[in-house]
């Protein structure tokens, strides 16, 4: 037997017992609470109704007693109204607020925490004008204060009565529970947990016998097929991870071994007198480590845009403003390859996008025009209203161009179409990453190529007045863009 195996404290049946004690005491608990607090507001609405019965008995008579400034009178009044085991104060005043009468006693008892708690911690006070009805005047004021302890009597024998009930009910409860449990899962899982070490071991065909519990049987079996097949796809997976690792390693170590090489060259004098020569290291030093932190950064990227853990600030952009802030940084990554760089403004519209995003996107395409582009060659930056409404960011190189069966495969992960050059840095990851940011700020991206004249890599956004992005509006999961 299965249950044999498993010590007391464990088993299934021991765990819905403590599951169904919770639950019943959890109910019984908040059955109970909700009928005390139902209790303590309706002794509070009877406190108020209590106050207004008294001061509709002594309105009259102490209104009279104001009138005539008969404190005596007056004096009787508030002492017989003290007669009511709920009134600890009782004062009238005349008309300039001066005490006309009074009469007080200290609360019978002292209110336990629980009657503090749900009733107050302190006395209710209640006004009433006074009013002259053949004068027409005012003539003063009735004030009197209420225990609402006092008030309730019995309120906690009723509250202890409440949870003692609550207890019971949850015992029960909690009894019924335990044996409901133990006919419809306890059995039947015993029996299942049974039927698969049977199956682990001799791996027999079981018919089904009517439910989900039963059924689960066969698909146990099911699953451990299912859970081959997933080993074999995770090792396909741990295949293609050890192929990227291997083509990351390359890709990092080329920068880091020029970083390498020129420091210790520096650091053994060589090139130390000559200061075009050592400029020469300096600067070869600095393009390997930007080159390195490119292609840590895209690295970092995608994996934080794959994992869905970025988020879009969507405003109103101007992509015109965006290209005139960043031409220098633009000029000078074409210049690097001699390379001319033209702008073509054509439309002043805002779109909705997150600024830093675009950027990203706009700096990936110009390094890829630079690189894949021949020295002396021209890349044209621009920007121009589509018949859809929408306005396009473009940038157009002189390059090679790419064979039409690869436009559709650049924009995945890794992609570097026949361009895959040793002497051409980078992992692959700038388009694909380009293409998740322009999806997930709800454009579109493409590339239009001819071979042997150039390519434009292009995204298209929504222009801000035709449909902003409300703080309604879902973001596309990037997961999606994947």
């Amino acid at each position: 037997m299965v249950n044999s195996k498993i010590p007391f404290r464990r088993r299934l049946s021991v765990r819905q017992a403590q599951i169904a004690v919770f639950i019943a005491l959890a109910i019984g608990a908040v059955f109970a609470i909700m009928q005390i607090l139902l209790d303590a507001r309706d002794e509070r609405k009877n406190l108020s109704v209590h106050a207004k019965s008294i001061l509709d008995y002594a309105g009259q008579p102490a209104a009279r007693a104001a009138y005539r400034l008969d404190d005596i009178g007056a004096q009787e009044l508030v002492a017989s109204l003290l007669s009511d085991p709920a009134l600890v104060k009782a004062k009238i005043l005349d008309e300039t607020g001066l005490t006309l009468a009074r009469a007080s006693r200290s609360p019978t008892k002292p209110p336990s925490i629980l009657e503090q708690l749900l009733l107050g911690s302190g006395v209710e006070l209640f006004t009433r004008d006074l009013r002259n009805e053949q004068a027409n005047i005012d003539v003063g004021t009735l004030i009197i204060e209420l225990d609402p302890v006092a008030a309730a009597p019995g309120f906690q024998q009723r509250t202890w009565n409440a949870l003692v009930s609550g207890l019971l009910k949850s015992t029960l409860l909690a009894f019924l529970l335990t044996m409901i449990f133990q006919l419809i899962i306890t059995k039947r899982v015993t029996r299942l947990a049974e039927s698969f070490a049977r199956a682990a071991r001799y791996q027999p065909g079981t018919a089904a016998r009517g439910d989900e519990l039963d059924m689960l049987e066969n698909r146990v079996l099911q699953s451990t097929n299912a859970l081959a097949k997933a080993v074999i796809e995770a090792e396909a997976a741990n295949k293609a991870k050890s192929v990227f690792l291997a083509s990351m390693s390359h890709e990092m170590r080329t920068p880091l071994n020029a970083i390498i090489g020129y420091a210790e060259a520096l650091e053994m004098g060589i090139g130390a007198d000559n200061t075009e020569r050592r400029n020469s290291y300096l600067k070869n030093i600095s393009s390997a480590g930007k080159q390195l932190n490119r292609l840590l950064g895209d690295i970092l990227d995608f994996s934080k845009i794959e994992a869905g853990s970025i988020e879009f600030e969507i405003e109103d952009v101007s992509l015109a403003d965006i290209i005139r802030s960043d031409i220098q940084q633009l000029e000078g990554i074409a210049g690097e390859r001699q390379i001319s760089l033209k702008t073509d403004i054509q439309s002043e519209a805002t779109v909705q996008a997150d600024q830093s995003r675009l950027r990203q996107i706009l700096l990936n395409f110009v390094t890829n025009a630079a690189k894949y582009n021949a020295s002396g060659g021209t890349i044209r930056v621009g920007v121009t209203a589509r018949p859809d409404g929408r306005q396009r960011l473009y940038v157009e190189d002189s390059g090679s161009g790419i064979p039409p069966d690869q436009l559709q495969s650049i924009f995945e992960p890794f992609v570097r179409g026949d361009n895959n050059l040793p002497d051409i840095p980078g992992a692959g990851l700038g388009l694909a990453i380009c293409k998740m940011l322009a999806e997930g700020m709800g454009g579109r991206i493409g590339c239009d190529s001819v071979l042997a004249k150039g390519s434009t890599f292009w995204v298209d956004l929504k222009t801000s007045d035709l449909g902003e992005l409300s703080q309604g509006d879902s973001v596309p999961q990037l997961t999606e863009a994947l």
